[in-house]
Order: C-alpha cells, then structure tokens, then sequence
C-alpha cells in the first residue's frame, strides 16, 4: 500500500515544512518507489508511492485536478474500464487510477464517491471550497486517520505520525477500549484520544467551521 500524509491549516497561515521533514523517514519504507510533495499556503501534501500496476508507473501524487483540486489516491480501482467510458473526455485506458478518480469526482463531487468500486483511501482538497474530504471504500481494508487540534487538521493513511507528533498528547481512548473488551469497537475510533478513523462506506467533510461524517458514500 502506498502512503499519504497531509496537513491543512484552515486558519490560512502557511505549514511549516518541518513539520512534513519530520514525517518523511516514517513514511519513506511505505513506498520504495517515490515520493511526491505538495507545500502551498495552508496545504501540505506527501505522498510515497507503490507501484503496483503498469498504469500506476505513470501516475503522479499529490495529483492536481483542473478545479485546483489536490487528491492522494491509495488504493485499486475495479472498475476502469466503465468509468473510462462514461467519462469519454481525455481519459484512456493508458491513464493512472489517480487521473481517472479525479476526473469523476470533478464531475459530481462526493456523489462520485460512490462510483469508485475497488479498494482504496482518498483524500481530496478542495481549494475553492477550502473543504477537506477524506474518504474510503465500502469494506473499509485500506487505513485512513485524521486528527483535529485547533485550527488544524493532520491526517495519514498510517497511525505513526500522529501517534507521535510532539503536539498530540499521548492517551488511550477509553471508549475503543470498552468497545475492543466487550465486542469490537467503533470504526470511526483508533487506540488513541483525538485520533479518528475514516469508517467504512462513509467520507469525512472537514472545514474551519465543521467536522461532519457521511456514513454512506452516496450522500
């Protein structure tokens, strides 16, 4: 699997590239077959591929629709060749899953979401909108964490860079604990206080004002 970091500050001011420095030697053994990196304004963006497909080689992360829209794609797209041709605007079988899931979601935004059938993680900044949406498929196999402080929003498609940032405290979720003991726990928790997880079949909408969970991708 193939690795994703962002930081967003929606505050406006600009990240700190140290921040993202300080991420890249735990990310780097996630994806052996390099790294792409975004650092403008508010956004910060790293991406460490791997390739698994011939159309993979040819993709380039964080990827930039032409909305402006910035999306990371982990994952593995089923159904290509029918969004290909429903699409029917530039996109060729020869494209990387990456192009072909930004040029549906610029088409019907998170309703597109629900097209998307495979296995797979999503984040995807809006800059227009300054909305943060950080999705995944219906069976869920495919990580992706967030946490909130403040103005701020960090996420990963693993649990270390959050776990460790010297700006989260480190604390146990009671609740995911309760919920491991007694049965499973919830899928929007990890073991970890403040730091959530993207559930299954739903999508995370992050801006300044609002933190809102869509249990359904068709929402």
């Amino acid at each position: 699997m193939s690795a994703q970091y962002g930081k967003c500050n929606f505050d406006g001011k600009p990240v700190d590239p140290e921040d993202v420095n300080e991420v890249r030697p735990v990310l780097a053994p996630y994806g052996p077959d390099g790294e792409g990196f975004i650092c403008k304004d508010n956004i910060a963006l790293l991406y460490r591929a791997l390739q698994t497909t011939k159309e993979s080689r040819r993709e380039v992360q964080p990827h930039i629709a032409p909305s402006g829209a910035v999306l990371m794609w982990d994952g593995r797209l089923d159904n290509r060749e029918e969004l290909i041709c429903e699409l029917g605007r530039g996109i060729t079988s020869e494209s990387p899953d990456v192009e072909i899931v930004a040029a549906v979601y610029e088409v019907s935004g998170t309703r597109s979401l629900a097209k998307l059938i495979g296995d797979w993680a999503l984040s995807v900044w809006d800059s227009a909108a300054r909305t943060l949406i950080l999705a995944k498929d219906f069976v869920g196999t495919r990580h992706l964490y967030y946490s909130i402080e403040n103005d701020h929003v960090t996420w990963c498609s693993i649990l270390d860079p959050l776990v460790i940032s010297p700006r989260h405290p480190f604390k146990l979720d009671e609740e995911y604990v309760a919920g491991w003991l007694s049965f499973f726990p919830a899928t929007h928790l990890t073991p970890y206080l403040g730091i959530h997880s993207v559930p299954p079949s739903s999508f995370v909408r992050l801006t300044r004002a609002k933190h809102e969970i869509s249990k359904s991708l068709l929402k």
